[in-house]
């Protein structure tokens, strides 16, 4: 069996920056267990591979697109640039006229074009755990769920240096698929990550301006989810408007500079009302290859 695919560098306008995926098509009825998936994920050996799923009568009638989405050790329910990237491809590349969402683990999600690329409305599950690290060093940082299975220490830094001098996931980059058992009770799914940030103030619109890196089982140039994340939590932490911007640049000490943008919209009763992700794409290389 034969399967196509297209690479896209995520979050960035030109080639060889941003953060690479690949995209799978998978047609209708072909058989393609979790295992196939798994294998084909660990031989792009990219932070995410996408496996988009020809639409049947029914995601037709609706318009979605049903994704997996694997990095090259487990599936994950959700992340940004798997998703932000595949958008790109159903709505800028191939120009797909009945592209209104896409349909991860996480739930559906509604895409579009907009002035930044394109905008991903995220079904987001905003929850802020309990402190479960506090007995460690680090255990001062809040950690925050976007979706269940996809949680983020956040660790704030005082400045760009400091930013530069990071290096690993503070829980162990060996235990980025393990710590999850430390989360609050019902929430101990998926990989837990270190997403280190730095302040930087406000643009003439008002913006906030933030600078990022993400350590998991590795360093990943954008993370997508992550941001959601740290938007999400800010918004919700910090006093201020109903809706708010962000542009998160990440993947500079990589050579991969990434530009994320995220908004995010407070209910009136408190909570995250929405969040919307934000960026561009670049294709990169398609191809074929054999299962």
């Amino acid at each position: 069996m034969k399967l196509h695919f297209t690479t896209v560098d995520v979050f960035a306008s030109t080639p060889f920056k941003g953060n690479p995926l690949a995209i799978i098509t998978v047609p209708f009825n072909t058989p393609l267990s979790q295992q196939q998936k798994q294998l084909i994920a660990r031989e792009f050996n990219l932070s995410e591979t996408v496996f988009l799923h020809e639409q049947n009568e029914a995601d037709s009638a609706d318009g979605n697109h049903r994704i997996d989405i694997f990095t090259p050790f487990a599936e994950v329910p959700f992340a940004g640039h798997p998703t932000v990237g595949t958008s790109y491809y159903l709505l800028v590349i191939l120009k797909e006229q009945n592209a209104r969402a896409l349909v991860p683990k996480a739930g559906r999600m509604p895409i579009r074009l907009g002035e930044r690329g394109v905008e991903l409305e995220v079904a987001h599950n905003v929850h802020v755990h309990d402190h479960p690290f506090k007995n460690e060093s680090f255990g001062h940082y809040p950690v925050v769920s976007i979706v269940k299975g996809m949680t983020f220490l956040l660790a704030k830094v005082p400045d760009l240096e400091i930013l530069a001098r990071q290096d690993r996931n503070l829980i162990g980059t060996e235990n980025t698929y393990t710590r999850k058992e430390a989360l609050d009770e019902g929430w101990r799914e998926g990989i837990v990550t270190t997403y280190f940030y730095c302040d930087l103030g406000f643009d003439e619109d008002g913006t906030r301006l933030l600078r990022t890196r993400t350590f998991g089982a590795r360093e990943d140039p954008a993370t997508g989810s992550a941001a959601s994340a740290l938007c999400s939590y800010l918004s919700l932490s910090e006093d201020g408007a109903v809706v708010r911007n962000f542009h998160l640049t990440q993947g500079v000490e990589m050579g991969r500079q990434s530009d994320i943008f995220v908004e995010t919209t407070l209910k009136d009763c408190g909570g995250i009302e929405k969040v919307t992700l934000k960026g561009t794409a670049t294709k990169m290389m398609e191809g074929w290859f054999e299962v």
